[in-house]
């Protein structure tokens, strides 16, 4: 059975894979002309980043009550290799936007239940690809941890 620590992250990745669907999914809806579905699948992918944010401060609520860390590190037996720099690479990007776009996010909802579509439209021209962005390379990111037996390493390290 997984451990406590590998169902957070796990959750956090599926709110991010699943944030990524609705997305694509408002995306096409709006391209179709279709505002109610654009709306209701940009709604969906709100809740859905809302609910993946609560689980991954859930998750670092975890690792610190269990591990005393706030993170687990990626593959940190070994120096600087392809793959982590790779990692890195897409890492820290991936949280700067996550921290820039959250509150863009939040205005274009606003602008849009405002009925301000012109200033919506603007906006979201640039925020819509950085939330794409950081969906995706969310999920990305969670792989790097899984497949790399980091995550499976800090899960058995808690379980002591």
């Amino acid at each position: 059975m997984a451990s406590t620590t590998e169902l957070l992250s796990r959750s956090v990745a599926g709110m991010n894979a699943l944030a990524t669907v609705f997305l694509l999914v408002g995306y096409a809806r709006i391209k179709a002309g279709d505002r109610i579905g654009h709306g209701k699948a940009m709604g969906a992918a709100v809740l859905t980043s809302a609910l993946f944010l609560a689980l991954y401060l859930a998750s670092k609520v975890h690792l610190w009550l269990a591990l005393h860390k706030t993170n687990i590190l990626y593959r940190p037996e070994v120096g600087l290799t392809w793959d982590k720099l790779l990692y890195y690479v897409i890492l820290f990007p991936h949280i700067l936007l996550a921290i820039v776009v959250t509150p863009f996010i939040l205005r274009a909802v606003w602008l849009a239940k405002q009925g301000r579509l012109d200033e919506h439209k603007r906006l979201t021209r640039w925020v819509f690809p950085v939330w794409l962005y950081v969906s995706v390379t969310g999920v990305v990111v969670w792989g790097f941890m899984e497949f790399s037996g980091s995550l499976a390493a800090a899960a058995q390290q808690a379980a002591k």
